[in-house]
């Protein structure tokens, strides 16, 4: 539909905004009323919806529906940031009040252009919250800029990302389901009959790290989970998180977690208690 509107006015009417906000995530799943941009400002995450989980990363903009059920998760970095910004009663060419894609929601890449959307998402929050002249005004125009800045890129993007993708998502899948005992990448190569460098380049493209490390990731969050959520030993665990050596699990956790596993422990007891 987006296609066929391009160098036309396709704004009939101008949204309204309902929040802006640089906030933590919504883990919880949730929808809205209305549609909603998630911009991560940086660091990287996933987003969640119908039962499926996407990877995020610094730049990447989210174009979710209205009343579509979805959760974001942030990886605790120092420059993790993503904002949250709500709006409504945009009419988008022939589509009903408030939908702006004919998807439920739009994963956008925008690359180059990620330092001009981070300018355009800080001026819409700065003027949003001031009561300087004209505040209101540029506010408002700074929001239809987004959006339209937005659904420019989505025609470009829509139908290409996830087709362009399909090779990572069903590799991340895999990985997901099956971290505790894949033995190396080199088997999860057969098993998808995909090349090792290929994968490796997916990987990083979308997630910022090579498989190995998301492998070594995925292990350690759960070693976590565990650790912090009952008594098992140290060596059952590094066995649910599939390292058959308890001394190289011990070592791989504290290189990642800058402690040891019974550190982490000690550490996640005391944070209960206080």
């Amino acid at each position: 539909m987006l296609n066929s509107l391009i160098g036309k006015n396709i704004m009939r009417r101008r949204p309204v905004l309902r929040y802006i906000r640089l906030t933590g995530v919504d883990k919880e799943p949730h929808s809205h009323p209305h549609p909603e941009f998630i911009f991560i400002v940086g660091g990287g995450g996933r987003f969640e919806t119908e039962g499926k989980q996407y990877p995020l990363k610094a730049g990447d903009l989210v174009i979710c529906g209205k009343n579509v059920e979805h959760s974001e998760y942030m990886f605790d970095t120092p420059d993790s940031e993503i904002y949250h910004l709500g709006f409504a009663k945009a009419i988008i060419g022939d589509m009903p009040q408030d939908q702006i894609l004919s998807e439920p929601f739009s994963i956008i890449h925008t690359d180059a252009q990620s330092e001009l959307f981070k300018i355009y998402f800080n001026t819409l929050a700065s003027e949003a919250e001031s009561d300087k002249f004209c505040a209101k005004t540029i506010a408002d125009n700074m929001l239809c800029i987004i959006l339209m800045s937005a659904l420019r890129l989505a025609i470009s993007n829509m139908g290409l990302t996830y087709s362009r993708n399909k090779a990572y998502y069903e590799a991340k899948d895999y990985f997901d389901k099956n971290f505790t005992t894949i033995d190396n990448i080199e088997d999860v190569c057969n098993k998808l009959n995909v090349n090792k460098y290929y994968l490796t380049h997916m990987f990083k493209e979308n997630l910022g790290m090579p498989p190995v490390k998301y492998l070594v990731f995925k292990r350690v969050e759960k070693a976590k989970n565990l650790l912090s959520a009952s008594s098992a030993s140290i060596k059952d665990i590094a066995e649910r998180c599939g390292y058959n050596d308890v001394a190289y699990f011990c070592r791989v956790f504290k290189k990642t977690e800058g402690i040891t596993p019974l550190q982490y422990r000690n550490r996640s007891k005391k944070n209960i208690l206080s």
